[in-house]
């Protein structure tokens, strides 16, 4: 363990006062290298890898950030081709933040064929499972007949309302 997470790992069991050891799991860490807080530094080859081993591990969350960091080439070349291969695994795994973004790269043909009707689908299911981003993003397709949505006013309507409710109580943060 690095000489930080053994003072971070420290300052946490006295805190727990007594309950046992509170120490970051891998994927805790990697975000910690990948936003850096927490006396930690910013650090996203390190965040690369704990996210790398996590995702070949079967972790689905790490598989996201993976993704992403492939997507948006953080520490390594972008390589939309990878980024597709690990948003999949996520997205699989019933991860609505993967099957958004996988989605995008569908209606881009970013690394994957385009296709609208996957993208479409993948939407649906991310909007099914409450994920904002993605209830918009329904709204908007059914209002313009686009992303492989027919065009439908009234329920773009509907769809606008819940979109406005969750993205309300959307989390901040993100990756």
């Amino acid at each position: 363990m690095l000489p930080i997470m053994r003072k971070i790992c420290a300052v946490l069991t006295l805190l727990a006062a007594g309950v046992g050891p509170a120490c970051a799991a891998p994927l805790d860490e990697a975000r910690l290298y990948l936003r850096g807080g927490q006396g930690v530094s910013v650090d996203l080859p390190k965040a690369f890898s704990l996210f790398s081993g996590a995702a070949k591990a079967g972790d689905p969350q790490a598989a996201y950030y993976l993704g992403m960091m492939y997507q948006n080439g953080m520490s390594v070349p972008r390589d939309a081709k990878a980024a597709a291969h690990w948003l999949q695994f996520a997205a699989n795994r019933q991860m609505p933040a993967a099957m958004f973004a996988l989605a995008n790269l569908y209606l881009s043909g970013d690394g994957v064929k385009r296709d609208d009707q996957a993208a479409r689908r993948l939407i649906e299911k991310a909007a099914d499972l409450d994920y904002p981003d993605a209830v918009m993003a329904m709204a908007i397709g059914l209002r313009d007949g686009s992303m492989g949505f027919e065009r439908n006013e009234a329920l773009a309507e509907t769809q606008m309302r819940f979109a406005n409710r969750a993205l309300k109580q959307k989390p901040t943060g993100g990756m």
